[in-house]
């Protein structure tokens, strides 16, 4: 039967020495000890997460939490699909009102996708995977209100992946020339995928990662476990973990146990999509801080480590792509944790009742210093400052061009060379450029 990637965490602790780096929001579960077992956030106001119990982990839970205001208020909801025998692999959602939950069987896999756009109060089912023993779902992922993606484990020998450009209504598969084959008895982890941008990825048994550019149409390999022993991502003796910073920054953990124990933990990264990894020299964490959890701030060097344990976890941060790592509290007990800019972080952890804990939002910049990519010399914007249009010169294609205020909320769209700030109030922004090859470059601009 394969194997699933459950919460090492189940017993709720003090966070009386949590950090003034993050701030306590209340997860709004009226049972208390609920975790938050996965979580999406769409931007730095909308998030969608899921609930497992805590006290009793075998217990099976259907229950979400949203926000769309930032964290100010959560607000729960059950995922009532029809079946509540069926474990919830994860939750995507792109509004207050919209999103799709993806869920299996214990047993035979199979499962599908759900969607409500009522913020959560009905659901439908959208897509039934059907082939018992090797159809299962693993995860949904939304790029926005149309473009999907489901993701399966192998069936009749390739990876079982489905696509929608129209919001759910119908779904095509990937078709298997635009698949790398699976390896002898490969198969995908629930909830194991990372998304930013229109990039996608997923680990694998093996300890392979796959991954598109172009929203879940083509794949190739971008990572071989093997060549670094970790055979499995969630093997019992080797495990890991990854998260991507766009098409072309990852990092990968490995970590290493005895029993239970974590023994050794190594690092790897990559700067050109995964075509070649290099080992990081790395201070500030150690393989008894038992990382649960890492994201990258999207488009950055910024990352950020969660730990669940009981005795060693936290929460840690690095601004210069893991070598050093600094941490932000310890003795707190974080779970799932995602960004949506440097300013703006989410991380699970257990409440104790509706109305306390369960939920941390960073409070302040992990890393302002380090937001805005190196400047490359193949790429020239000007002028900047600018009174209004920005010509953007490149020797690349370039696929699309994205202007942010510096808290990450996008302003302005572009498929052209040139962008016109000048309806904007004068300050500073973000232009990321978005490259055909899934590169992308961040520059900080300013408006006169």
């Amino acid at each position: 039967m394969k194997k699933l990637l459950l919460s090492v965490a189940a017993i709720l602790i003090s966070s009386t020495a949590f950090s003034q780096t993050w701030n306590t929001q209340n997860s709004g579960f009226s049972t208390a000890s609920r975790g938050i077992s996965g979580m999406e956030v769409y931007d730095a106001n909308t998030v969608w997460a899921f609930a497992y119990d805590g006290g009793t982990s075998t217990n099976n839970v259907q229950e979400f939490t949203k926000t769309s205001n930032g964290g100010t208020t959560w607000t729960t909801g059950t995922i009532n699909i029809g079946n509540p025998a069926l474990h919830i692999t994860n939750i995507s959602g792109i509004s207050s009102t919209t999103a799709w939950a993806a869920a299996f069987d214990n047993t035979d896999g199979l499962g599908g996708v759900w969607k409500t756009t009522n913020g959560g109060s009905t659901w439908v089912n959208q897509l039934t995977l059907t082939t018992a023993g090797e159809s299962w779902t693993n995860y949904v992922h939304f790029f926005d209100a149309n473009n999907g993606i489901i993701g399966g484990d192998p069936e009749n020998g390739e990876f079982e992946i489905y696509t929608t450009a129209n919001g759910g209504s119908t779904w095509t598969r990937v078709p298997a020339a635009n698949l790398p084959d699976p390896l002898a008895s490969e198969y995908g982890y629930n909830s194991g995928y990372y998304a930013v941008g229109n990039n996608i990825f997923f680990y694998t048994g093996k300890g392979r990662i796959y991954k598109s550019t172009d929203k879940g149409l083509t794949w190739t390999i971008a990572f071989t476990g093997s060549t670094y022993s970790l055979t499995d991502f969630g093997g019992t003796t080797v495990g890991g973990d990854m998260a991507w910073s766009d098409a072309s920054r990852g990092f990968v953990i490995k970590k290493n146990y005895t029993g239970t124990t974590p023994t050794a933990l190594a690092l790897y990264r990559t700067t050109d999509g995964g075509t070649t990894w290099s080992s990081v020299t790395y201070t500030g964490i150690t393989a008894a801080n038992n990382i649960s959890d890492i994201t990258y701030v999207p488009g950055t060097n910024i990352l950020v480590a969660t730990s669940s344990s009981q005795t060693t976890g936290g929460s840690w941060k690095s601004i210069d792509n893991g070598t050093t790592w600094t941490a932000i509290d310890t003795g707190v007990q974080h779970l799932a944790v995602r960004c949506s800019d440097a300013n703006t972080c989410y991380s699970g952890g257990f409440n104790t009742s509706a109305t306390v804990g369960g939920m941390f939002k960073t409070s302040g910049s992990l890393g302002t210093n380090d937001a805005i990519s190196i400047k490359d010399k193949s790429l020239s914007i000007y002028p900047n400052p600018t009174k209004g249009e920005i010509n953007i010169k490149t020797d690349k294609k370039v696929k699309s061009s994205t202007v942010f205020d510096l808290s990450g909320k996008v302003l302005l769209q572009s498929s052209s060379e040139k962008v016109n700030i000048s309806s904007f109030t004068k300050g500073s922004y973000l232009l990321k450029v978005e490259f055909a090859d899934g590169s992308t470059k961040t520059e900080k601009i300013i408006k006169d």
